[in-house]
């Protein structure tokens, strides 16, 4: 009787613990699956603008992968935009590393857009793109609802959000590298603590 109790406990056990290693790895995986979703969406979304040199595409593809790069949202006729343009330009020595993609929505016409970027003087920002946006990606990806608009991306990860106007003096400490971030992700946090 003994025995066949010690028999019957054993298989319970095994049962529980081959169980229990089963939900791990389940659980495991389901983290690694979340944490690569939330890792992608730090990424720059695609997209496609006609830019106003000759009004190409211009796609997401075509961003370099390293670097600081400000996807700037605005609208040709919003007063905030453009004394916030006027003034990107007057600080433009400060912001050399920032590279800068500047759209406009589909509500608007590539003359209206060459027109404040020639007004503005938007070729002295590292321009990647001046354009306008084709099917309302980066809109419905940020849930944009009023401009300015800005967004900040090192490496192709996103930093920083800005609903509004731009924080200029964060942006020159992330243009010299001074920025400091929370991590956000496991690997964030190793990146930082890695000592060289």
């Amino acid at each position: 009787m003994k025995k066949r109790n010690c028999i019957i406990f054993s298989v319970l056990l095994f049962s529980i613990l081959f169980y229990k290693c089963d939900d791990s790895t389940k659980t495991r995986d389901k983290f690694k699956v979340t944490n690569r979703v939330f890792i992608d969406s730090l990424k720059i979304p695609d997209f496609t603008i006609y830019t106003i040199n000759d009004s190409t595409d211009f796609r997401t593809k075509d961003i370099p992968k390293e670097g600081i790069v400000l996807i700037k949202y605005f609208s040709p006729d919003c007063e905030h935009c453009q004394e916030e343009a006027q003034y990107f330009v007057s600080l433009k020595d400060s912001l050399k590393n920032v590279k800068t993609i500047w759209l406009s929505g589909d509500w608007t016409t590539l003359d209206q857009v060459e027109g404040f970027s020639r007004t503005y003087q938007l070729e002295q920002l590292n321009p990647l793109a001046i354009g306008r946006e084709i099917n309302r990606e980066i809109i419905d990806h940020y849930d944009i609802s009023g401009l300015p608009f800005a967004v900040i991306y090192n490496n192709n990860q996103l930093i920083k959000t800005f609903n509004g106007s731009i924080d200029f003096e964060e942006l020159k400490t992330i243009n010299n590298g001074s920025y400091i971030h929370m991590p956000e992700t496991p690997e964030d946090l190793n990146t930082m603590t890695k000592s060289d």
